[in-house]
């Protein structure tokens, strides 16, 4: 009992604290307060992004149909306004705080440094970025006149300068751009008038004819074009001079990014250290070693043909070889034409086209033979094969020695590219071989067989041991023959053998191979429409079956 009442006391003092504490808090509401930012914040409506600073333009976010854009007046023409894309991630990055954002408390209003308001339509809402609160994470906004308290990373995210809102890498997916041209004059140690246009993957230099620039050339001036970062933005009109590079993506052909400009050189008004840039993208400063970084990169182009192509007949994977006979092998399917390829020397094509080759003066005459050879983009290269085993890629300027080797394998027939097993049995479901006028049944153990006609009047007779170990070793050999090689003279027949199958479900098959005399060699045999070499063994055995 006296327990009971102790507890009942405690629980009456808990309720008189709580009483107290509701009573004495006048910021207390009821109900659920929404401490949202904007409540009912929806960023599809947003049409317009604004921030102000003292003594600083204005910078004017609005959308468009093609994405976010700056509007600015022109530095030369004020009547005329300056549309620069900008950045989507740093726009999005603004509209998803505002629809995340909740306060945490509210105060007088502190002094700011910046507002930013948000058009939504006919409504506005101006926010004002103050400063963060020493020691913690949180940070002062004030909101139609009252401060609130907030998580840092709001204000960070609402709190934009114009280069945080800029696409800083201009060239960014200079990578799937389908062409590229730099024109124009540099300042630095390339000198001279710079003329490159490079389209397609891989990448293909114009000097009157297409040239496949070295990958490792192509991929150096793509990383160095990519990595180009706009770091300032300039104190007046950039006035950059120098390279004239365009980019150019099919892909996006409807998009306000089909085309990329960028203009390159010159020093960075308000910050001579830096190289002044101007083009699709506005104008910015980069860091004078990615200008120089560019410069070496486009130097290297500048080199002869011989110095700059790419000196592996196919710079890429391919997925389908039209072979020189015609024939197309399908590389994902492992299939020359209507038959199965055999694996091993299908890589040694894709071997022969990957090496490099030396390069060789162009011949005069014409191509004998061609392959045609696709990646799984479709991109294609057609190799053209001359007499003195030369190669070119069709409309190049040079053209290219592959070593022996690989030329003997470029100019293999298809028939040389199939699988070299024509069949491929299991050696116990071979029930019955016939060798000319004689039969040989398996019985009902392995390693069993009787002849037919068993010779010397007799219709059926066993097989002695030497014959049997003959006849397990052909069949052996038969069950998945395995071709050396293929026979183009006529095949006179000495033997015909026909193998019975019986498959453990369907009925029973054949196969047959028609053999022609032994060789130094091996066994030639005609089987299906192809005469192939099989191993001198099975000539011998099957000679010695047949008596």
């Amino acid at each position: 009992m006296i327990a009971s009442w102790r507890a009942l006391a405690v629980a009456a003092a808990l309720a008189v604290v709580l009483v107290i504490a509701v009573v004495i808090d006048p910021g207390r509401t009821r109900g659920t307060e929404d401490r949202a930012l904007v409540p009912g914040f929806d960023p599809g409506r947003v049409t317009e992004l604004v921030w102000e600073r003292a003594g600083q333009p204005a910078i004017h976010v609005a959308r468009d149909a093609d994405g976010w854009e700056t509007r600015a007046p022109a530095p030369t023409v004020p009547s005329a306004v300056v549309h620069v894309p900008v950045d989507p991630s740093a726009v999005g990055e603004v509209l998803a705080a505002l629809r995340g954002a909740r306060w945490h408390r509210r105060g007088d209003p502190p002094p700011i440094h910046a507002t930013l308001t948000v058009v939504a339509g006919a409504q506005r809402h101006v926010l004002g970025i103050a400063a963060p609160i020493a020691g913690t994470e949180q940070t002062w906004l004030v909101d139609d006149g009252r401060g609130v308290v907030v998580d840092s990373w709001v204000a960070r995210a609402l709190d934009r300068d114009l280069l945080a809102l800029r696409i800083t890498t201009p060239l960014a997916d200079i990578r799937r751009a389908q062409t590229i041209s730099i024109e124009g004059e540099f300042e630095g140690q390339l000198g001279g008038h710079v003329a490159l246009h490079i389209d397609g993957h891989p990448r293909r230099l114009d000097l009157g004819g297409k040239l496949v620039i070295a990958a490792d050339l192509a991929d150096q001036l793509e990383r160095v074009l990519g990595a180009v970062t706009i770091v300032r933005i300039p104190d007046g009109p950039s006035g950059a001079r120098g390279l004239s590079i365009f980019t150019g993506d099919e892909d996006l052909a409807r998009s306000a990014r089909a085309v990329v400009h960028l203009v390159l050189g010159g020093s960075c008004p308000g910050a001579p250290e830096l190289i002044a840039v101007s083009g699709t993208d506005g104008d910015g400063c980069v860091e004078r070693a990615a200008a120089e970084a560019v410069e070496h990169a486009v130097g290297r182009l500048q080199q002869p043909p011989a110095a700059i192509v790419e000196r592996r007949l196919v710079p890429f994977e391919p997925t389908r070889i039209v072979l020189a006979d015609g024939v197309a092998l399908d590389i994902t399917a492992l299939r020359a034409g209507e038959h199965p390829a055999e694996p091993a020397h299908v890589a040694e094509l894709l071997a022969a086209l990957a090496a490099p080759a030396e390069v060789a003066a162009l011949p005069a005459a014409p191509a004998t033979q061609h392959l045609i050879v696709t990646d799984h983009t479709g991109a294609e290269i057609t190799l053209d094969l001359f007499a003195g085993h030369v190669v070119a890629r069709h409309g190049e300027l040079i053209a290219l020695a592959p070593a022996p080797g690989a030329w003997n394998l470029l100019v293999r027939p298809s028939r040389e590219l199939r699988d070299v097993t024509p069949w491929l049995e299991e050696p116990t479901t071979i029930t019955t071989v016939r060798i000319d006028d004689v039969s040989y049944q398996r019985g009902a153990i392995i390693g069993d067989w009787t002849r037919r006609p068993g010779g010397t009047g007799d219709v059926t007779a066993g097989v002695n041991p030497a014959d049997t170990k003959t006849l397990e070793a052909l069949v052996g050999t038969l069950a998945a023959p395995r071709s050396l090689g293929f026979v183009d003279d006529q095949l006179p027949v000495v033997h015909r053998v026909v193998l019975v199958v019986a498959p453990p479900t369907g009925a029973p098959f054949e196969h047959t191979l028609a053999l022609g005399a032994p060789r130094a060699s091996g066994c030639p045999a005609h089987v299906d429409r192809d005469s192939i070499l099989l191993p001198a063994s099975v000539c011998a055995q099957v000679a010695a079956l047949a008596k």
